[in-house]
């Protein structure tokens, strides 16, 4: 039987701020236009790697080398065209070929009273940029962000 606690995915809260290749992962939310009316901001990362020997042991020792690392975090939002939040990431995105990256800032809902809440945050690229405007339904944008170098990750703090 697992122990845990387990938490549905609200309280989230998720900022942007215009970037570019020379910005580093944010550590607060200051300064940063929040996003509203998101669905989902899931981080998603992948390693490459090679196998390697080791010919100065007997046997030959074979080993798994992480070689690359990247991020993209699939995200959702309802439409609203006046929001700040996708203002800035439509404009990120129709100006990634010149160089606009966004910083980003993810933080979790507090899980223990006193405590502080995990964050998250990074430097990425905005792609993928797309609305879903059909009769009847509410209006979304989805995109992903791509990552350019590591995030950063700030476990919760009982």
């Amino acid at each position: 039987m697992a122990t845990g606690a387990f938490f549905t995915a609200l309280g989230y809260r998720f900022w942007v701020k215009a970037g570019t290749t020379a910005s580093t992962n944010p550590t607060s939310s200051t300064g940063m236009t929040e996003v509203l009316s998101l669905e989902n901001a899931g981080i998603q990362s992948s390693s490459d790697t090679t196998d390697v020997l080791d010919y100065g042991s007997p046997q030959g020792f074979k080993a798994t080398v992480v070689t690359g690392q990247s991020y993209t975090i699939p995200c959702s939002l309802n439409l609203s065209l006046k929001d700040a939040g996708y203002l800035l990431l439509k404009s990120a995105s129709l100006y990634a070929a010149a160089g606009d990256l966004v910083e980003w800032y993810r933080e979790s809902p507090e899980q223990t009273v006193g405590g502080t809440p995990e964050k998250h945050s990074g430097v990425a690229y905005v792609t993928d940029f797309s609305e879903d405007i059909q009769a009847g339904n509410v209006a979304k944008v989805s995109f992903t962000l791509s990552g350019y170098g590591a995030p950063t990750w700030v476990m919760e703090d009982d």
